[in-house]
């Protein structure tokens, strides 16, 4: 069945490529001038009707986010990620949360840890996980978590590392024997 759905997809788009592919499971990468047309062909054409996830990878190096929207075709049942490439910087991708409700949740949250903006999500901007949030992103590779850390709460005191056996033998006044020697005979 997974292989209709690939034969459907390399017809219509020749930026297609196979990442991988397995009975029930498809990856496959576009450009993205072509990705969003083939999320709406996947709905309508193919039966995915479910939007599981949008996912982003920070691709740093290259100076670009990997989206990956995944779906699933419970009827079949068949999951197709269909992923493609962003600037990193300004960047924006249409949202799809007029089709999938469920769209609007997962891009107001890339846009609080990744800085993706989604132009058409009617709830763009407002807080949603990060509440009153003026740093950059926190999920992307180039957020100091160190320096923030520093700057917000100072130092940390370093920690008194306690031997179990000697706190419970203090507290319950037992315990003096060395580990591994339990039920043993002697």
């Amino acid at each position: 069945m997974i292989d209709r759905v690939m034969r459907e997809l390399e017809g219509r788009f020749s930026s297609l490529e196979l990442v991988r592919e397995m009975h029930n499971y498809l990856h496959v990468y576009l450009s993205r001038g072509e990705v969003m047309e083939a999320i709406l062909n996947a709905r309508t054409l193919l039966g995915f009707r479910t939007l599981q996830l949008i996912s982003v990878v920070d691709r740093i190096e290259e100076g670009n986010f990997q989206l990956t929207w995944i779906l699933e075709n419970y009827t079949d049942s068949l999951v197709l990620l269909l992923s493609a490439d962003y600037p990193r910087e300004n960047c924006s991708v249409p949202s799809l949360s007029a089709v999938w409700p469920t769209a609007e949740a997962f891009e107001r949250e890339l846009f609080e840890m990744y800085g993706v903006s989604f132009p058409g999500n009617p709830r763009e901007g407002e807080d949603f996980i990060l509440e009153g949030w003026n740093e950059i992103p926190p999920m992307r590779r180039d957020f100091d978590t160190e320096e923030y850390s520093m700057r917000v709460y100072g130092e940390r005191q370093p920690r008194k590392h306690i031997d179990p056996r000697q706190y419970v033998g203090e507290i319950v006044g037992e315990w003096d024997t060395p580990m591994g020697r339990r039920g043993e005979e002697e």
